[in-house]
């Protein structure tokens, strides 16, 4: 058995922000003006052809001031799927963000065949507080737990209702969505991609969308209710949804990752020229364990993402204010760390380590 109560942490390294590397991307091209409209106008289907447009979704919430969400909208010359992009439901998570508006600034709309759509930030009341919650003058919810919301709830329920219904009206069975996630300051993740709801009838599309988006770790997402993801899947939009580093920062490597899984995706699809055939990840999608602190007190462990460890190895331990041991944590199951906590201070219940079985 080995020991990994320890106070050792991994830092991850940089490297270029290089994203999309397919033929069809290509900066330098003009952009409608930004305009502001009301959330339930849009129709990406009356947009004309050959435009790229940025706009403001105008999102009445039942505050003084409606909330303004970022929305910007590539479309091709030729006809083909729409991949929509969503991030910020958490307002600190940044590489999707970042991956978003990288993506739609390279796009010829020229050389694209269908629609890419995006919304860089889905929670500007979090993004604006850099909390990955709405704030607690407001509601204090967790907006990726409450879709597909609630048009008479409170603030976030609106804004999860409004902008459910606009992906909803917006994508199809032959469409994608991508539901970008990060780690939190609390808990890094490894880069993954993954897929919800087995028996949903987007889950084949799903899971030949997450393969094709290029990273080598697949996620069995456990099914839940609240989860963007869960509930399009759910409602039959084939969809993803990724991890990465996070820490409530911005990391290089995961913006690169999920810019060029981006981009081969919109290779698999058709909408895109890709200099390379698509190649899908093989390998199954793997559940995970989800390890929770059993009482408050402090963390010590040497993992570290991506460690490999095995059924009943001992991961760390938690001792009291004082340094007194009051529980040791062994994993339940052979696999690989695709999360780990960064902050050692915890309360009962909450995330210390996701292990992927093996």
């Amino acid at each position: 058995m080995h020991d990994r109560a320890g106070t050792g942490s991994g830092k991850a390294g940089r490297s270029p922000a290089t994203t999309v590397t397919a033929s069809a991307m290509a900066t330098g091209q003009s952009v409608e003006p930004v305009d502001t409209v009301p959330i339930g106008e849009i129709d990406l289907a009356a947009m004309p052809p050959g435009r790229k447009w940025r706009c403001w979704l105008q999102v009445a919430t039942g505050l003084r001031q409606p909330v303004m969400v970022p929305f910007v909208v590539a479309r091709g010359v030729s006809p083909g799927p729409t991949v929509f992009a969503v991030a910020g439901v958490h307002g600190n998570e940044y590489e999707g963000m970042e991956a978003i508006r990288a993506t739609f600034a390279a796009l010829d709309v020229g050389r694209l065949a269908g629609t890419f759509a995006g919304i860089p930030v889905a929670n500007p009341y979090a993004y604006a507080a850099r909390s990955r919650t709405t704030p607690l003058e407001i509601d204090g919810l967790n907006l990726a737990r409450i879709f597909p919301g609630n048009p008479d709830g409170s603030p976030s329920a609106v804004l999860a209702d409004h902008l459910f219904r606009l992906i909803g009206r917006s994508l199809g069975p032959d469409d994608l969505l991508i539901d970008f996630h990060s780690g939190s300051a609390e808990v890094a993740f490894a880069t993954i991609v993954g897929v919800r709801a087995p028996a949903s009838p987007a889950r084949a599309r799903s899971e030949a969308a997450a393969r094709h988006f290029g990273l080598p770790a697949l996620w069995e997402i456990p099914d839940s209710r609240g989860p963007l993801n869960a509930e399009t899947t759910r409602a039959g939009i084939p969809t993803i949804g990724t991890e990465t580093t996070g820490r409530a920062g911005f990391d290089a490597r995961g913006f690169a990752a999920l810019g060029m899984g981006l981009a081969r995706v919109m290779a698999y699809l058709g909408m895109i020229a890709s200099e390379q055939a698509p190649v899908a990840a093989t390998g199954p999608f793997r559940p995970t364990r989800e390890m929770l602190a059993p009482s408050s007190g402090f963390f010590r462990t040497s993992l570290k993402l991506h460690d490999e460890v095995e059924a009943g190895e001992l991961l760390g331990s938690l001792v009291d204010i004082f340094g007194d041991r009051v529980a040791e944590i062994q994993s339940p199951c052979a696999g690989s760390v695709w999360a780990v906590r960064e902050t050692c201070a915890v309360e009962s219940g909450e995330t210390l380590c996701y292990i992927a079985l093996r």
